[in-house]
């Protein structure tokens, strides 16, 4: 498994597309700020988005792409001028079949929803994500695999046909990816996972790492599988990612660690087997040093806090 796919299975990534509407002039609506990715997709004509590290709206047009990664606040209307409306009443009239901004010219078509997954992860995924990412249609349509995901996006988004909800809900969650594609093709961003992602060795690495972290993997047998040097290898992975090849691989066996304890009633040296540690002693002490309590205790706290739910 890569390491990208590997990362949002674990942090259980979905997707919810609220609606695609016509909006008619004047039109206008906050997002608050909040724990999902919001994104929108500008089916026709055009409107402002504003956000609080704008340094001034941004005008959007046809085919443009706007994701809000960390979920920061903003808003978007046809005028920057126009009274907003909440957008959680925008979609709650959407879903209750009185949907806003209908009368008049419709000046704007948006799709628009949200990426949802836990973002407690101690991982240089989360610190690599942008507080904004901008494709503009201009650049969409050179990326024949982004335009293809949206525009199969925007014809399910509001469909009558069967299955239109979950088939634009799986599309999303594409569209989630090749926004990160995209966002690091035009960035060349030099450091950070992303960055380690985009270069073909150290992606390698990850990508042993993330298929096999049972393996007893040491910095010289990785190194030698991708036809690295030690050195050079662990220099450039540190350098990218941000840690050293070992703690990455050991920050990554306690998080499938912590997911496995949650997810699973295994007996524990099952789970330390399946992370790389053949002793359950070994695998206990590693565990305590992340998460600063020992897996069994670890397990029961969040067995009872579901309980209590």
């Amino acid at each position: 498994m890569d390491a990208l796919s590997d990362i949002l299975q674990l942090v259980q990534f979905k997707s919810n597309v609220y609606f695609r509407s016509d909006f008619s002039s004047p039109w206008g609506m906050n997002v608050d700020a909040g724990p999902f990715a919001q994104f929108h997709l500008v089916v026709s004509g055009q409107c402002w988005l504003q956000a609080d590290n704008f340094a001034a709206p941004l005008s959007l047009s046809a085919g443009d792409i706007v994701m809000f990664p960390l979920g920061d606040s903003h808003w978007l209307a046809d005028d920057s001028r126009n009274k907003r409306t909440p957008g959680k009443q925008v979609v709650e009239a959407f879903h209750n079949q009185t949907p806003l901004f209908q009368n008049g010219v419709v000046s704007t078509t948006l799709v628009c929803g949200h990426f949802e997954f836990q973002k407690n992860l101690a991982h240089p995924f989360m610190t690599a994500l942008p507080r904004f990412i901008h494709i503009p249609g201009t650049e969409r349509r050179h990326l024949s695999w982004l335009e293809a995901a949206t525009n199969v996006i925007i014809q399910e988004a509001g469909s009558d046909s069967p299955g239109s909800d979950i088939v634009s809900r799986r599309l999303a969650e594409v569209l989630f990816i090749q926004i990160l594609r995209a966002h690091m093709l035009r960035e060349k961003v030099a450091h950070g996972f992303f960055a380690a992602l985009s270069d073909g060795q150290i992606n390698a690495a990850l990508a042993l790492i993330h298929s096999q972290p049972q393996n007893g993997w040491t910095l010289e047998g990785i190194a030698r599988t991708i036809g690295m040097s030690r050195s050079s290898f662990a220099a450039r992975f540190k350098l990218l990612v941000g840690m050293t090849p070992m703690n990455y691989l050991t920050n990554w066996r306690m998080q499938k660690a912590r997911d496995l304890l949650r997810e699973r009633q295994l007996p524990l040296i099952d789970i330390a087997e399946q992370v790389g540690y053949t002793s359950e002693a070994a695998f206990s002490r590693a565990f305590k040093r992340q998460f600063k309590q020992n897996p069994g205790a670890w397990r029961r706290r969040v067995t009872h806090e579901v309980a209590a739910v």
